[in-house]
């Protein structure tokens, strides 16, 4: 390995270090709470040193962000993998629940955090966001084209089963649905959302309601 490869595998293990170092901060104090000398300190590095990797702390934020994303993707292309459309977008769905309730600090840092707008306004947009609502976007397409669900906008389909599934993790990674585990009576929805399953299940039959019916089988009887 001449001088030159060596330099730019260390420059690259050193920001994978930086980051690894600010999501970890991040998720223990918050995006406000954390500077970059303390990023710095955490990777023991000088301050001068991060700053020829990202110029301010939103634009840092940022690629912890993209790093989130990338370990959701790995964990949801396997649903691509399915033949049938329709199994293929539920078993998406089932898998972004899954990822996000399971790593709700990393989906706080991807979605529920402000930050880094600025650094987005600077740059070309949202990329991961705007891949993820692309992936979802060609999903419902394909769903469309084999005729499971009815015929509407792609996009406008993909957003709104976006922050369905969003929705549904939000409440869970939020503790919003913990109202309901002091409620005793059967019509009030007792324990509604207690467990990863629960919300699965809640998440199958409201799709359900969006794909259009499967044709039944109709058998001849005769006399």
């Amino acid at each position: 390995m001449g001088i030159q490869e060596r330099k730019l595998r260390d420059r690259e293990a050193l920001r994978k270090r930086i980051i690894a170092a600010a999501t970890d901060l991040f998720q223990e104090k918050g995006y406000a709470a954390v500077s970059m000398r303390q990023i710095a300190k955490r990777v023991e590095y000088s301050v001068g040193t991060l700053y020829l990797y990202y110029k301010d702390k939103d634009e840092l934020f940022l690629a912890v962000q993209n790093r989130a994303f990338e370990q959701a993707f790995g964990y949801m292309r396997v649903a691509l993998d399915i033949p049938s459309p329709r199994e293929r977008l539920t078993e998406m769905g089932k898998r972004y629940i899954t990822f996000g309730i399971e790593n709700p600090d990393l989906y706080r840092l991807m979605f529920m955090m402000q930050q880094p707008m600025r650094a987005v306004d600077e740059r070309d947009g949202w990329g991961s966001g705007l891949q993820l609502h692309g992936l979802l976007t060609q999903l419902v397409r394909d769903c469309l084209d084999s005729g499971d669900l009815p015929s509407h906008d792609p996009n406008q389909i993909s957003l709104m089963l976006w922050s369905m599934v969003h929705g549904m993790v939000s409440l869970k990674v939020s503790c919003r649905f913990d109202i309901y585990d002091h409620i005793d009576t059967p019509d009030q929805c007792p324990r509604l959302g207690h467990n990863l399953e629960d919300i699965l299940q809640s998440y199958e039959m409201s799709l359900q309601m969006v794909f259009t019916p499967t044709p039944q089988r109709t058998t001849d009887t005769h006399p």
